[in-house]
């Protein structure tokens, strides 16, 4: 799940949906029901694969039959009208027995366009996105536990393409720079979970992945998104949850700091998914599941778990904010995280697989149309998979997995003969060709490719886990002993780069005369990897102190600086300090710019750090979107006073004909913050876009009741 060009070098932005803020609305109480959105002219746009496109931007293990694997996260019509909700629940069936078999026959249906779908995207897309790779991956995982057959071409395929990251020659050098970093929550969370369920052991790489969400973490306890496409993965719930999930499984406990640092974040997140409140579906589902997985009291989920059932729909399942028609995303994602809760013995949960019974098309599928109405391109260009909903398709694709998921829940788990004995499970019988999952001796085929991860494995030196989990202690035992302080892996990573996060190590290597200067292979040096951490101030102040290069010379071809990677995680001392020792705040040579990440990730006081040290705000992209305009596509409230006090245009008018405000009033995050922002800012309600329409007549066109009822008091 990459991110993108500079401001200067993008296309245009599209994205369905937001992520909802974690603050209640401005009653301090649930939203009011939305009308349904009505049909527009304006073309919809597909859900992204790899992630938001920053706009503004100059095995070792095999996969086990488990019953903890998500889904059980727990250890640890087509054509036509759309029936009401009433409608498709009446009919569904009523005996326990009939509904188990209902159940199974609409998974059934539902793997063959999941398994193609997912085929064709990770043959024809090199990225790892949440829909095609993460969550197929769950749900196949999920599958076998559940007794039934996988395709395995499949599985593997999927399993191969989304786990290079960990496989590679190269692959702890990569863990160690942080080259693939672009939202470590949810990109990098769903895919260490992703990585339990497939039954990769925790070893060196996944513990750097882990161990780098842990230190994003906000002081308040939650973790931030640059993703801004709800309902997928870009509710700050949805980052949490994520996140305190892959700590858990992942983090490295090698010390009793580390231990006490995992077991710290663990708190803090729990505390503040207990207090701040949901706005949507996605939100309040990955509240619960972030309780479940953070440890919390029972007490305390199950209050969560009430939250969450007050969304349900009265006719059956839940739509994605209170009031509005039910679909197959919400409807999942809240029933799986009743399930990790053990509340699927509710009314509202058996009424919600009866509306995923009857809301399922003839070929298998669910569909979910998209909320993102603008003309703005944030996601790499779509095409299609076969799966069927147009530019909806991604998030019916997700839709549809959320969907099977829940309905596996509804499942029991396999029962396995004895490992001895190998064989098919020793459930009961499944229709189909789907019967017989290839468990033999209680575990399934190795589909990871062991070979690559045993030979990356094989190609950590001896040294690397004491320099980078140990205590200071160790690192000077084993320089006594006549290590090199400046030994290097194959791919260039010295002992300082693996140091860079612990200032006792740090001064510890400089002593012994670690070279501040070298870089990798790929011109990153110990200064940047230092500053992929939050908090990591004392260790850049050595690091320059002993003459670390502020910012990456030419000739290195680094793709990113220390001060782009401080405004991405929110380290504003880090920030500061970078600046005073003469960092370039434009980001000039680099891919991606300080300024536009700090907007892209929501962090309003580094954008005025950056803005005040020189950052250009005239950034703007070749379809006319200035950073305003990219302050409301991804619905950042709060950097809209700095942007417009440094006299970015507020009413700048793009190629298609949309102000900031234009956009704030298309775009339906949930919530009024960024249109009363940009209101404030000075933007005129009044200017209206290439169709005719003021802001207003296009949020009442939309539907869109809250924003028209803000715009309408103006």
């Amino acid at each position: 799940m990459t991110h993108a060009q500079s401001m200067l070098l993008i296309a245009t932005l599209t994205a369905p949906l937001r992520p909802s803020s974690p603050s209640s609305g401005p009653d301090g109480k649930w939203h009011a029901p939305r009308a349904h959105p009505a049909r527009s002219s304006v073309q919809p746009q597909a859900l992204g694969s790899e992630g938001p496109r920053k706009v503004l931007r100059a095995s070792a293990a095999a996969a086990a039959t488990r019953t903890d694997l998500p889904g059980t996260f727990r250890s640890g019509i087509r054509s036509g009208r759309s029936p009401t909700d009433s409608e498709r629940t009446a009919a569904g069936p009523t005996t326990t027995s009939a509904r188990a078999a209902a159940v199974r026959r609409a998974v059934l249906r539902a793997l063959p366009p999941i398994e193609r779908s997912a085929s064709a995207f990770v043959a024809r897309r090199s990225c790892v996105s949440c829909h095609h790779n993460v969550l197929p991956l769950l749900l196949l995982h999920l599958a076998r536990s559940r007794g039934l057959r996988v395709d395995d071409a499949v599985l593997t395929a999927v399993e191969s393409k989304t786990f290079r990251i960990f496989t590679g020659p190269l692959a702890l050098d990569e863990a160690v720079q942080g080259t693939s970093v672009t939202d470590p929550t949810p990109n990098d969370s769903y895919l260490l979970m992703a990585a339990h369920a497939a039954g990769i052991e925790p070893d060196l790489v996944t513990a750097l992945y882990a161990r780098r969400i842990l230190s994003w973490q906000r002081e308040d306890g939650h973790w931030m998104t640059s993703d801004f496409r709800p309902p997928h993965s870009s509710s700050l719930f949805t980052a949490t949850a994520t996140a305190i999930r892959a700590v858990r499984l992942y983090a490295p406990a090698d010390t009793a700091a580390l231990a006490a640092e995992r077991d710290a974040a663990t708190r803090r997140a729990r505390e503040w998914l207990l207090r701040s409140r949901p706005v949507s579906t996605e939100d309040a589902a990955f509240r619960v599941m972030g309780l479940v997985w953070a440890g919390a009291a029972r007490g305390e989920i199950a209050l969560a778990s009430r939250d969450l059932l007050a969304l349900a729909r009265p006719g059956g399942g839940w739509g994605q904010f209170p009031g509005e028609r039910a679909d197959a995303y919400s409807t999942g994602e809240a029933l799986f995280a009743l399930h990790e809760a053990g509340r699927d013995h509710e009314a509202a949960w058996r009424k919600g697989v009866r509306y995923l019974l009857a809301a399922q098309a003839a070929d298998g599928t669910w569909r979910v149309p998209t909320r993102m109405l603008s003309p703005a391109q944030v996601s790499p260009p779509y095409f299609t998979t076969g799966f069927p909903y147009g530019k909806s398709e991604y998030l019916s694709y997700a839709g549809s997995c959320w969907a099977v998921m829940a309905l596996l829940t509804a499942l029991p788990a396999a029962r396995t003969s004895p490992a001895a004995a190998g064989g098919a499970p020793a459930s009961a019988p499944v229709p189909e060709d789907r019967a017989a999952a290839p468990v033999r001796g209680g575990a399934a085929p190795r589909l990871l490719p062991d070979a690559a991860r045993a030979d990356a494995a094989a190609g950590q030196p001896e040294w690397a886990r004491p320099v980078l989990f140990g205590a200071p202690e160790r690192l000077a035992q084993l320089l006594d002993a006549g290590l090199d302080p400046n030994s290097a892996t194959a791919g260039g990573t010295t002992l300082l780069m693996m140091a860079a996060p612990d200032p006792e190590k740090v001064r510890l290597l400089l002593a012994r005369g670690a070279d501040v200067r070298a870089r990798a292979r790929n011109g990153w040096d110990a200064l940047t990897v230092a500053a992929g951490y939050r908090g990591t101030a004392e260790s850049l102040r050595l690091l320059l102190d002993a003459g670390a290069e502020v910012d990456p010379p030419p000739a290195a071809r680094a793709s990113r600086s220390a001060l782009l990677f401080a405004s991405m995680s929110g380290d504003l001392e880090n920030v500061r300090l970078l600046l005073a020792s003469g960092a370039d705040p434009s980001g000039a040579g680099a891919s991606d710019t300080p300024l536009g990440e700090a907007i892209t990730f929501g962090h309003p006081a580094i954008v005025r750090a950056l803005i005040d040290a020189g950052a250009p705000v005239t950034l703007t992209e070749r379809t006319g979107i200035n950073l305003l305009h990219w302050a409301a596509i991804t619905n950042r409230a709060d950097v809209i006073p700095a942007l417009a006090a440094a006299g970015v245009p507020v009413n700048a008018v793009d190629a298609f004909g949309f102000t900031p405000l234009m956009y704030a009033a298309t775009i339906d995050f949930g919530e009024t913050r960024t249109l009363n922002a940009l209101l404030a800012a000075g933007a005129d309600p009044g200017v209206r876009n290439a169709e005719g329409r003021t802001p207003l007549e296009q949020a009442r066109r939309l539907g869109h009741t809250r924003l028209a009822a803000a715009l309408d008091r103006r």
